[in-house]
């Protein structure tokens, strides 16, 4: 016979034992639920990344997003494209970073590659932040289908100083002594430039070489040889964008009204970024 005081200790640990399961039995119920050839690059062109099973997921319905309709960041557009394009067509191409402001198309860009190289070898693998420690399992399977240029895709990439996963992030992007496939390439975004809190303070310890803390936290994102800040639109940039999806969505309004419309719900939307111009546009397009 269990004591009370026993089974007041016991059943908490039960419990949790319990959950445990129930997170297994889940895990292994996504690993076994689909027999596709997930690795059939032929007829997918993106696909999604399971860290827990090591498998890939082929994504039915890609999104469709033309490059063209991304305004207000040509410059980085031009790059972005130039890159990729060399990259598809077997040459020499790098990492890209991409962080700064929110809403001003970061992630629209590097999705928009699945349209602008359509019907190329190009294919897309999107890789959520809690799996990137098991990026390395994928090298095999990649590696297997060099015909196909692969661009792994890390949405929202970024480390609080607790966390210690950008040091294992480092290795894995470099390859350690595994040689990663040529057939690879990184693109990420963020709303940070380095990836992980830089504070004055880190220059400020006790430290023999105080610059090594600040050199240690940027090095990840140096990994990455192509690097574009995006920066809050200017209203002109706000308004034109605005104007384009008003056009696109069939708002009625039009010239100084369009205009007036437009910056009163950036005001209320605390926001001047091309996501804002898009919800503007989608709202004063709903018919009363």
């Amino acid at each position: 016979m269990y004591s009370h005081r026993e089974l007041v200790i016991i059943t908490p640990m039960k419990t949790k034992i319990d959950q445990l399961l129930a997170k297994v039995d889940r895990v292994l119920d996504r690993c076994l639920a689909d027999d596709t050839d997930v690795t059939d690059f032929a007829r997918h062109r993106a696909f999604r990344w399971d860290g827990a099973c090591r498998a890939l997921t082929p994504i039915s319905r890609p999104v469709h997003i033309h490059p063209d309709r991304l305004l207000g960041i040509d410059a980085i557009k031009h790059e972005v494209l130039r890159n990729t394009k060399s990259f598809v067509h077997g040459g020499k191409a790098n990492n890209i970073l991409l962080w700064g402001e929110r809403g001003t198309g970061k992630s629209s860009l590097i999705k928009s590659l699945l349209t602008a190289f359509n019907k190329t070898p190009l294919r897309m693998i999107q890789v959520y932040r809690h799996d990137i420690l098991s990026i390395t399992s994928l090298y095999d399977m990649i590696a297997g289908h060099r015909s196909y240029r692969c661009i792994l895709f890390i949405d929202d990439l970024s480390f609080e100083e607790s966390q210690t996963d950008y040091k294992e992030m480092k290795t894995i992007m470099d390859g350690g002594i595994e040689d990663i496939p040529d057939n690879i390439l990184f693109y990420a975004t963020s709303n940070r430039k380095h990836l992980i809190p830089t504070r004055f303070s880190d220059n400020a310890s006790d430290e023999i070489r105080p610059s090594d803390t600040v050199e240690e936290k940027i090095s990840l994102a140096d990994r990455f040889g192509l690097s574009f800040g995006f920066y809050h639109f200017s209203e002109e940039t706000y308004l034109k964008i605005a104007a384009f999806y008003a056009a696109e969505y069939g708002v009625p309004a039009t010239g100084k009204q369009l205009e007036r419309m437009a910056i009163r719900w950036a005001l209320e939307a605390g926001s001047q970024n091309g996501r804002t111009a898009e919800q503007f546009a989608k709202n004063a397009a709903v018919k009363d």
